[in-house]
């Protein structure tokens, strides 16, 4: 079983010059956890996990905790809000991403996920060009439903 008989190929994906607003909508309207960045070719020049970009947004929870008295005035946090609006995807993505091959058995690639701790990777060809993705979530499904349709039988 190889990654490339359990990876999705519709592929959310931006371009890096996405501002933050537009992103969050993406991250948002899909339901998904992550969005990969790309250039005009479709090569992978990295990736936007939900939780980083909540991190950039809050990056300190004090921030956000005014009953303990330790962040700026609701002025500043408008300012730095502000600031935040006009970045773009390529001030928050990851630039080191962790991918697979169509050909990985999907057991080693759900491996690197767990060790790794991701919900998914990005496949990429030979020519380092996105072609899909794999998320724990298609690999169990696919098991189960695998399974249960092999005990109808």
């Amino acid at each position: 079983m190889q990654v490339r008989d359990f990876m999705r190929q519709d592929v959310v994906t931006t371009k890096s010059n996405t501002s933050l607003p537009q992103l969050w909508k993406l991250l948002s309207r899909k339901h998904i956890h992550s969005i990969s960045v790309v250039d005009g070719a479709s090569k992978l020049l990295g990736i936007i996990v939900k939780e980083d970009f909540l991190k950039k947004l809050f990056p300190d929870y004090s921030e956000v905790l005014p009953e303990l008295g330790l962040h700026a005035d609701d002025e500043e946090l408008d300012i730095e809000w502000e600031k935040l609006k006009h970045l773009t995807a390529a001030s928050v993505m990851k630039t080191q991403v962790l991918f697979t091959r169509p050909d990985t058995n999907v057991m080693r690639a759900l491996s690197r996920m767990i060790v790794q701790r991701v919900r998914q990777l990005p496949v990429l060809d030979d020519n380092d060009q996105l072609i899909g993705v794999i998320s724990k979530g298609d690999i169990f499904d696919r098991l189960f439903m695998r399974r249960k349709n092999k005990q109808r039988i």
